[in-house]
């Protein structure tokens, strides 16, 4: 007998056995395994429930909370102020100003008609940014900037100019926030992506609606007995069955502010489109 023949027929058959019984155990394991599922992304779910929106900001931003007040205008602040007619109310906390010559503007280009005027013959007006133009009322609103980014939704920080039925600016009134004070240091800020995300994760968005803007700004979170305190928020504001709605996110913590719905007739003209 050829022992050596017969040994590497036995070393070639426990081979294949081994191969086999490998391919055997690879199978079941696969079998046994749960198959992985594919998760949508954000795009996916928002355009399944029809929900549209345009570009999103993504820069990197950074915030805080801050605290702040409204200010009391004295008679120095008002009296460089030229072609009008100005009253201080409300414990000079608000200016009421009658131009004595009408400003011509036109509606549709967001408040550029009146740049000359905020730079020049309103108390900082350069402070102030364009959001929104009520048609209706015939109100023209400002937002003051703090860093850069408007104050949403709070009166303490606002110019709101008075138009006649020929778009022409007759009066404005004005009040304005104070300088601010951190709480602690500048702080990420979540992008405009997760805050969609969280709004859809938290069941705000419904089926069948529009992101018409996205903006980064401060909002009003407690009035305390010194002051007011403040917060970076992402607002989006959202279309939905003919009616108009702004759904806030804080943008320190990702989580849904509760706002009661805040609503609006106009868009602002930040953000996108």
């Amino acid at each position: 007998m050829d022992w050596k023949k017969t040994e590497t027929i036995f070393i070639i058959a426990f081979l294949i056995l081994d191969i086999f019984l490998l391919v055997l155990f690879i199978d079941s394991r696969m079998a046994s395994s749960p198959t992985p599922l594919v998760s949508q992304t954000l795009d996916e779910k928002l355009k399944s429930e029809n929900i549209t929106y345009g570009k999103i900001p993504s820069n990197p931003e950074t915030g805080s909370y801050l605290s702040t007040e409204p200010i009391a205008f004295s008679q120095s602040d008002i009296d460089t102020l030229k072609g009008q007619k100005i009253n201080l109310q409300n414990g000079n906390q608000r200016i009421f100003s009658f131009l004595t010559k009408p400003v011509k503007i036109d509606p549709e280009k967001y408040g550029a008609d009146l740049a000359p005027l905020l730079k020049s013959d309103i108390f900082k007006g350069d402070k102030y940014i364009y959001w929104s133009y009520d048609k209706d009322k015939y109100e023209m609103t400002f937002n003051q900037k703090i860093d850069s980014r408007p104050v949403l939704f709070n009166t303490d920080g606002q110019i709101v100019f008075h138009l006649n039925k020929n778009n022409e600016v007759v009066s404005y009134t004005q009040t304005m926030l104070g300088d601010t004070q951190l709480f602690d240091n500048q702080d990420d800020v979540i992008s405009g992506t997760d805050a969609l995300e969280v709004l859809h994760q938290h069941g705000d968005l419904k089926q069948n609606s529009k992101i018409l803007n996205t903006t980064l700004g401060y909002y009003n979170l407690v009035s305390l007995p010194s002051s007011d305190v403040y917060l970076p928020v992402w607002a989006f504001e959202v279309k939905h069955d003919k009616k108009t709605t702004f759904l806030l996110v804080n943008g320190l913590e990702g989580s849904v502010i509760n706002t009661n719905d805040v609503q609006t007739n106009q868009a602002p003209a930040v953000g996108n489109e």
